[in-house]
């Protein structure tokens, strides 16, 4: 992603990524979940939401219901600014916890 990405270039992108992994039709799902792309992390010059992290999250869990019955694992990854990943990890296991 270009530096200064945010959720639009974000979201045009995963669109790509979801149907590839659909087609993928995986038996496990592993996510890992870095927050150094959440706007104001120091490393990197991203700027997406926890929203982002979310959606994708929940992309995931549908994908890893439909296809993997549900095994997926989400780990942990980088990120630098200790505010975002609080809110990106609540944003992710809420998105992956089911209704």
């Amino acid at each position: 992603m270009p530096p200064n990405a945010d959720d639009p270039a974000f979201l045009s992108a995963w669109a790509r990524a979801e149907a590839f992994i659909t087609q993928a039709e995986p038996e496990f799902i592993i996510l890992q979940c870095g927050a150094d792309s959440v706007a104001g992390d120091p490393l990197t010059h991203l700027k997406y939401s926890t929203k982002a992290h979310a959606h994708a999250a929940k992309s995931l869990a549908d994908i890893a219901d439909t296809h993997c019955e549900g095994r997926m694992l989400a780990v942990g990854g980088g990120g630098y600014n200790r505010d975002n990943l609080a809110d990106a990890w609540c944003r992710v296991v809420e998105a992956m916890t089911p209704d």
